[in-house]
């Protein structure tokens, strides 16, 4: 009997001290869920997909997970997918991401960016762990380490504490929250990159026009033909594509990919020769990418159309989320005034507004029309051009409106409450102020930018966040010059 306890304490002690060195480990982890490149949001959210519902699943690197938007697809097509991703991701790891997805969906088809068919060798350590940290520890991540990792530094993708021992030195409270994060990603996988560019309609011509071929690297190559093999092996479509990096040296790879698939009979859709692109695209570049996907693809297979399936009603509300995300790209893209204030004429924006005019020019009759005419105000700044002028305008509603010369300090009556949003918000313009300046206060911080012409601040109400500063300069054509 007393064997007996003194066993069943052995078990008890090995269990808690195991329980404690697992939960201990996985706190003290390096964890990446913040910005776009947010790798444990999109690999744990994968696995909060409700198994065999997804039809596409996209594999590769973060040229994948920038450019196609998962949103577009369903909104367009009524398509479901995942952008099944990792930054840098080598052949060799998308092999096992690959079988990993099909544990967990049976697609329709598989997409798998070639973007890293150049590797040559194992991927940096660094590189490796983004890539394999996420992944639920099973036979399949173990084989994904053997393969991935040189034999004498696999210890730390087993037990990773004793590669993020130390921190615990730089350990912040969202850290515990993110060590057990088991929440849905509403974008699929995908990252929105919001800043302006200039894109091109089509390919670069030096892009097109590349001829010669690169030979495709030993072991990039020998993944690649394994993954072939795998996805033939358990009967699922396989589409290799290239998403539009605008990279002629690189083409010369792809050429060589494009002579592999025709050997294995395997579809390439090389887009780098189709549109303009860069290493991670806008949002606005990203929607026009995943329509020319969408395209090939129900062009090629036969999907079932899911925007009018109940089940499936929060990919609806999910797929709202990038579409906010393109308004925002297009308003701080905008760069002229006819340009801009009809975008400001948003139901989901609060927009604020505070004239400025120290040098006296005038406001011209024209500008002053599309203002009023766009956002509903009555706006007399071209016949009082030295005087004060405000606004709030709240999903097109215009809620707050003033061209009185003798406003308040924040504290007086004009600072109100937006109850849809909470916000407190004060705006003031130099007719009224002492120090002669602008102001758009939001919960007691000042974003006006305090230019001649119109101040602008916006916040959008479904992002929950205010994004653009800026300022209609009178003295450049009412352009927008925006806070760097």
């Amino acid at each position: 009997m007393k064997r007996w306890k003194a066993l069943i304490k052995c078990i008890a002690f090995i269990s808690i001290f195991v329980l404690l060195f697992l939960y201990v480990q996985e706190l003290l982890r390096d964890k990446w869920a913040e910005g776009e490149y947010n790798v444990t949001t999109k690999v744990r959210g994968f696995y909060e997909e409700e198994e065999n519902t997804l039809d596409v699943i996209f594999i590769g690197s973060s040229q994948m997970y920038a450019d196609m938007a998962p949103a577009v697809l369903f909104h367009e097509y009524g398509i479901t997918s995942y952008d099944f991703c990792a930054n840098e991701q080598p052949m060799w790891i998308s092999y096992y991401y690959i079988k990993e997805a099909l544990k967990h969906q049976t697609p329709k088809v598989i997409v798998l960016d070639v973007f890293t068919v150049y590797g040559e060798d194992y991927e940096e350590e660094g590189v490796t762990h983004i890539n394999l940290d996420d992944l639920p520890m099973s036979l399949n991540k173990i084989a994904a380490i053997c393969d991935s990792v040189p034999a004498g530094m696999r210890y730390s993708f087993y037990f990773p504490l004793a590669k993020y021992h130390n921190t615990w030195t730089d350990f912040f409270e969202g850290k515990a929250e993110l060590s057990f994060y088991h929440e849905s990603d509403p974008y699929k996988g995908y990252s929105p990159f919001v800043f302006a560019a200039d894109y091109e309609e089509s390919a670069k011509p030096e892009v097109v026009n590349q001829r010669e071929s690169e030979p495709i690297p030993e072991r990039a190559g020998t993944w690649l033909r394994k993954i072939i093999d795998l996805c033939k092996e358990e009967g699922v479509p396989l589409v290799l594509t290239k998403t539009p990096n605008g990279n002629a040296e690189r083409q010369k790879l792809y050429n060589s990919v494009s002579e592999l698939a025709k050997e294995t009979g395997t579809p390439f859709l090389n887009m780098n020769v189709l549109l303009d692109g860069q290493a991670h695209v806008n949002v606005l570049q990203a929607e026009k990418i995943s329509m020319l996907m969408g395209e090939y693809l129900v062009s090629h297979y036969e999907f079932e159309d899911k925007r009018k399936d109940p089940a499936y009603a929060e990919w609806v509300q999910d797929a709202g989320l990038f579409y906010r995300q393109k308004a925002k790209c297009q308003l701080i893209s905008a760069r002229t005034f006819e340009e801009y204030i009809p975008l400001l004429a948003d139901e989901d924006y609060i927009v604020c507004i505070s004239a400025k005019n120290s040098k006296g020019q005038p406001f011209l009759g024209e500008d002053v029309n599309l203002l009023n005419d766009c956002l509903n105000l009555r706006c007399e700044l071209d016949k009082n051009a030295e005087g004060t002028y405000c606004a709030v305008i709240d999903g097109g509603t215009v809620v707050y409106e003033t061209a009185t010369e003798n406003q308040k300090a924040p504290e007086g009556s004009d600072e109100f409450t937006l109850e849809t949003s909470g916000l407190n918000i004060w705006v003031a313009s130099p007719g009224g102020l002492p120090d002669r300046s602008a102001y758009i206060t939001v919960n007691g911080t000042d974003f006006s930018m305090d230019g001649d012409g119109l101040n602008i601040a916006v916040y959008d109400k479904v992002l929950g966040e205010l994004f653009e500063m800026s300022v209609l300069d009178i003295g450049q054509e009412m352009k927008p010059v925006r806070k760097e």
